[in-house]
């Protein structure tokens, strides 16, 4: 799955840790943390698609007003 990309980041890294911390110390369900996963991949991808967005509107936006 696609979305699973942003896992092997620091953030993600440190996530999946934390939640394995928490599944050893049985304080969540493993069917809890991969919830958790499932949310976070959602959520980055998303924000992460919308900070792009934002920055080709910018780019666009700065090229329009230099040729004004």
């Amino acid at each position: 799955m696609a979305y699973q990309l942003y896992r092997n980041t620091t953030l993600g890294n440190s996530l999946q840790e934390s939640l394995d911390e928490l599944i050893q110390s049985q304080q969540i369900t493993p069917q809890l943390a991969l919830q958790v996963l499932l949310q976070f991949d959602k959520a980055i991808n998303s924000a992460l698609a919308q900070r792009v967005r934002n920055r080709v509107n910018f780019r666009i936006l700065a090229r329009i007003l230099q040729n004004e």
